[in-house]
């Protein structure tokens, strides 16, 4: 252990004890606490355009709010962007705009998201209470180093034509000056990997780091499949990786090794404590491959954080029920799934067993951004809602009416694990536009070609419970569902998204995916 170290997170985690109280009582009184976060963002924003366009400085209730600011995504936010990214000051927020994220939309094309130091301000108020109590709760972790995801920097332009700067290369970036500070003298892995010139150079940096950091005790990345793949590629390289790390440090690793009787997180960082990713919805079927690597290390679910803003937050001790609503970053409404055309509900509203879809006004500027995921209602901490991701609301594709949604494609997955048995390590369900058209499944499990045929034809009944997809295929629009086995899909995958402009720490496991030409990707021939 580093004493150096050891008394940096000492400093910085009693640093972060006051906005972990706060959250922590704030969750005894959520209706308070997220009236008191409404009124702020409705004061600090009325002179901005869009606060004058909606009359903000008139609005003297939530009822009111409701009912004269309209629900919007990011298409209707979208010329208000524009002129963001033209330089004008004062268009949703009045704070200046520090810079624009990127984030994957429903399309290949790359939403922008404004963030402001109000923005950053709210992101604070869930992550700190959660590196206060990963830091407080988890037994030796203070004195060793960290990683966190660091993906290779976009290529292109890095501001727009306004001279507004685009992106972020880093999770730290989401902290304070002063705590990045603090988080960049625990990395395990220095930020200028990401100025590395390309995927392969930037993976062999990262892995060169990471086998060097043998007092790595926390791993913090959002798929899990993000840190799968490196570790594959340590395995695949490990020779070479070991001969360019000094001697004793190599010779300690091969130490690890006999100990442990093969590859594995615990052979190289037997000091490792805690691995943070994602862990619900679809990302927990990438959770075994991951447990292969890391045998004895607990993972810990991530709250529902997207480039837009932060919903839940994820706090220790956790007993498995999801997470509390992150009530003190952003003012949050939940459209009732179950009834989606009443009022939106308010944070204290929801109720255990519900499912919603989440509603945020933010210090950024997106006031009532529907950002269209799922969650459900599992359990309260105090008097506050916890949710669990479930899904995103919008992934649907619809070649000729059919109307398939990815929680669908989810379900009958799951539905095929169950009856087959079969490890599926990766599956992709993805429109092909023929003559008919139909979807092709990309599929690598251990599945021999007969269960193959029984997969497909689960999925198909599955999917041909819901009526329009029913339809289409009596009526002939829609062909059969035909599979496709492939190798080394994740990295296939993840190569066309960041080609078409994703960061790779930021892409998110799903079943189903029209954006993209997979049979390209993949190398396929079309049958059609």
């Amino acid at each position: 252990m580093s004493f150096a170290l050891w008394a940096l997170q000492s400093g910085h985690t009693l640093s972060l004890r006051g906005q972990a109280r706060q959250l922590q009582q704030s969750l005894q009184d959520p209706q308070q606490a997220q009236l008191a976060r409404w009124s702020r963002l409705l004061q600090a924003n009325q002179d901005s355009a869009y606060g004058k366009a909606h009359g903000f400085a008139a609005i003297h209730s939530i009822k009111d709010y409701q009912s004269r600011v309209p629900l919007v995504d990011y298409d209707a936010l979208s010329p208000w962007i524009d002129r963001i990214a033209a330089g004008e000051q004062g268009v949703l927020t009045h704070a200046p705009v520090r810079m624009l994220e990127p984030s994957g939309g429903s399309t290949s094309t790359n939403k922008f998201i404004p963030y402001t130091d109000d923005l950053l301000a709210d992101f604070a108020r869930a992550t700190n209470p959660w590196l206060y109590d990963v830091f407080s709760h988890t037994r030796g972790l203070k004195g060793t180093q960290s990683y966190w995801s660091i993906s290779l920097a976009k290529q292109g332009a890095r501001c727009t034509e306004g001279g507004v700067p685009i992106g972020f290369d880093d999770d730290t970036q989401y902290f304070s000056p002063l705590m990045r500070w603090a988080l960049n003298k625990m990395m395990a892995v220095p930020n200028a990997v990401a100025n590395a010139p390309d995927m392969d150079s930037w993976r062999q940096q990262t892995a060169r780091h990471l086998l060097k950091a043998e007092s790595l005790g926390l791993i913090s990345v959002w798929s899990p499949t993000f840190i799968s793949l490196l570790m594959s590629y340590i395995s695949q390289n490990l020779d070479a990786l070991l001969a360019d790390l000094p001697a004793a440090r190599a010779k300690r690793i091969r130490q690890g090794l006999d100990r442990e009787g093969r590859l594995c997180g615990e052979a190289i960082w037997p000091q490792l404590k805690l691995i943070s990713c994602w862990t619900d919805s679809i990302a927990s079927q990438f959770l075994p491959e991951l447990q292969q690597w890391f045998v004895r290390t607990p993972l810990q679910g991530k709250g529902l954080l997207a480039t837009e803003g932060v919903v839940s937050a994820p706090l220790l001790p956790e007993d498995g029920s999801g997470c509390p609503l992150a009530i003190t970053s952003h003012f949050l409404e939940f459209i009732d799934l179950d009834h989606p055309d009443r009022v939106p509900c308010l944070a204290h509203e929801l109720r255990v067993g519900g499912a919603y879809s989440p509603i945020l006004s933010t210090g950024g500027g997106l006031f009532r951004y529907h950002l269209k995921d799922v969650v459900q209602c599992v359990g309260m901490a105090g008097r506050t809602p916890r949710i669990r991701f479930a899904g995103k609301l919008d992934r649907v594709s619809d070649l000729c009416g059919e109307k398939i949604h990815a929680n669908q494609v989810e379900q009958a997955l799951a539905l095929v694990r169950e009856k087959l048995a079969v490890e599926i390590r990766f599956a992709l369900l993805a429109p092909v536009h023929g003559a008919p058209p139909h979807y092709r499944l990309f599929l690598e499990s251990n599945a021999g070609s007969s269960q193959c045929e029984q997969i497909v034809h689960l999925v198909e009944d599955y999917l041909a419970t819901g009526h329009h997809y029913r339809t289409c295929r009596r009526l002939g629009q829609l062909g059969a569902i035909q599979v496709q086995p492939v190798t080394h899909a994740w990295q296939t995958f993840q190569r066309t998204l960041t080609a078409a402009g994703q960061r790779a720490g930021d892409i998110k496991p799903t079943a189903l995916d029209a954006r993209h030409d997979w049979l390209k990707a993949f190398a396929c021939k079309s049958s059609a």
